[in-house]
């Protein structure tokens, strides 16, 4: 017995080993992987267009800023407070593409403020998960304290991997409603899909866990296209699993943000009306 057991940790201990040294190098780079940081060439010398007001956030960390656009709603006053949304575009994106997202919004009499990550296109610092969090957290409580926002009628609104930042937020704040176009599930889910195998303990991008802890009195919004190639559809069963109530849309489209397509706007108009008793400011009937 005593030899069958050395034979058994020599054998084990290299696998174990190189399995340990794996899940290492992963947990070391993962933000990397994660996120994109590919576009600061693209976002060099662009400024907010016409409508749009340019925010910035200062790190605490004196790594510079982050930057944000703000859309106000149409008649939007500190008399006439509006209900608001915090849009989190997508891994591969910039603000700078999420122009049609808060102009949908705003046609729907919602303030909308776009907001960058950490390291991606004018913004300063490192992105990781925990930075997008805190960060997400500072721009509500900034828009809460806006006189001309309904601070009791703030949504949030993610792409892809905005949605787990979005969802994240509707966590930690009390978001009046939430809205997830192509989210993944799970990091570790995701990585499953392209071949990675890995288990993180602890987390932080769990969206599936986030919907759990939500309120049951907060409407929530889920579309996937059957035909996405980079979220995979099947990371949109566990989400309506984990919020049965949930508004959702699937339809024969790849990985786009599907609610800024005229055949969306209706589906935003459901959440908001869910999301504010349908007593909205400036709601176009």
């Amino acid at each position: 017995m005593p030899r069958f057991r050395r034979l058994l940790v020599s054998a084990l201990l290299p696998v174990i080993l190189i399995y340990t040294g794996y899940c290492l190098m992963l947990a070391l780079v993962r933000d990397r992987l994660l996120f994109a940081q590919h576009n600061r060439a693209r976002a060099a010398g662009h400024t907010a267009p016409a409508g749009f007001e340019t925010w910035w956030l200062d790190l605490p960390d004196g790594e510079g800023r982050v930057e944000a656009w703000w859309s106000p709603a149409p008649g939007a006053t500190r008399e006439k407070p509006a209900p608001a949304v915090l849009y989190f575009h997508g891994n591969a994106q910039l603000i700078d593409d999420s122009t049609g997202a808060a102009r949908v919004w705003n046609g729907l009499g919602v303030s909308t403020l776009l907001v960058s990550y950490r390291g991606y296109g004018r913004s300063g610092g490192k992105p990781t998960a925990d930075n997008g969090i805190t960060d997400a957290v500072a721009w509500f409580d900034r828009l809460a304290a806006r006189p001309e926002v309904d601070a009791r009628a703030i949504l949030a609104h993610g792409y892809s991997l905005g949605g787990a930042f979005a969802a994240q937020l509707a966590t930690r704040r009390p978001v009046a409603g939430l809205a997830l176009e192509s989210t993944f599930a799970s990091i570790p889910r995701m990585a499953h899909a392209y071949g990675v195998w890995i288990y993180f303990p602890h987390e932080r991008l769990d969206t599936v866990a986030a919907l759990k802890k939500l309120p049951s009195g907060v409407p929530v919004l889920v579309t996937h296209g059957t035909q996405d190639r980079v979220v995979p559809f099947s990371e949109n069963r566990p989400l309506l699993d984990a919020r049965p109530d949930t508004i959702r849309h699937t339809g024969d489209f790849g990985h786009m943000p599907w609610a800024q397509e005229e055949s969306g706007h209706a589906l935003l108009r459901q959440l908001l009306a869910a999301a504010t008793d349908g007593a909205t400011p400036g709601l176009t009937p």
